[in-house]
């Protein structure tokens, strides 16, 4: 399951609200984020968590957290695993009954030739040269290596131009590395989710209504 959000369409009195009823340590973690985008959209991505979870067990509070060596978040009692990603103008959260999840989200964008280099393969940056679309050639590869990195708990650790994604750069849907990635472009940001086997469901918008009913009990009217 892919859920995501648009963080303009979220008001500060619902962000207020809505970090309130995140387990203390993120409470904490989301206090000490001075740019002021970037915390509304991991309040907005954490309540994403809880929204889901509300839906999928029913119960009303987070199971607690864990963190691996890395810093990947993981619930310590629960077998649904996730994965949080955002942009300026996307929230993605990705959840997996099968096993660990990554989910990136990167906003559309040309590379200059440092980042590419920093970023692509060879193959890649040759797969890249002949795009019809660069700049969605180029972010679809990115968020693919992110959402690798993310799933496996490596991170930034391995380097992301060591990964080749060259072979499938015209496949949607595919499985590689022993794993079943989904990318697609969802307004103007690629979005990336790989796992041991993804959900065939569609990623879904939510709005913030839909989350005011399941988290704050409120009724239409």
């Amino acid at each position: 399951m892919m859920l995501y959000a648009d963080p303009a369409q979220t008001d500060a009195a619902f962000l207020q609200r809505l970090v309130l009823l995140l387990p203390p340590e993120k409470q904490s973690a989301i206090a000490h984020i001075r740019h002021l985008p970037s915390r509304r959209e991991s309040i907005l991505g954490w309540g994403l968590l809880l929204y889901a979870w509300r839906l999928k067990t029913g119960e009303q509070t987070l199971p607690p957290l864990g963190f691996s060596e890395r810093g990947k978040p993981f619930f310590k009692d629960a077998s649904l695993a996730f994965s949080i990603s955002h942009t300026d103008t996307l929230v993605c959260l990705a959840l997996s009954e099968t096993g660990n999840i990554g989910v990136d989200a990167q906003t559309l964008r040309l590379p200059s030739d440092r980042l590419a280099q920093k970023v692509l393969t060879e193959a890649e940056r040759a797969v890249l040269a002949k795009a019809a679309d660069p700049a969605r050639t180029f972010t679809r590869f990115w968020t693919q290596k992110e959402a690798l990195v993310k799933q496996t708990g490596e991170g930034i650790a391995r380097g992301l131009s060591t990964i080749d994604f060259a072979p499938w750069a015209k496949e949607d849907r595919f499985y590689a590395f022993g794993l079943q990635f989904f990318s697609e472009t969802i307004g103007n940001a690629a979005v990336t989710q790989c796992a041991p086997q993804l959900s065939p469901e569609p990623s879904q918008a939510v709005t913030q209504r839909q989350m005011e009913k399941v988290l704050f009990f409120e009724k239409d009217g």
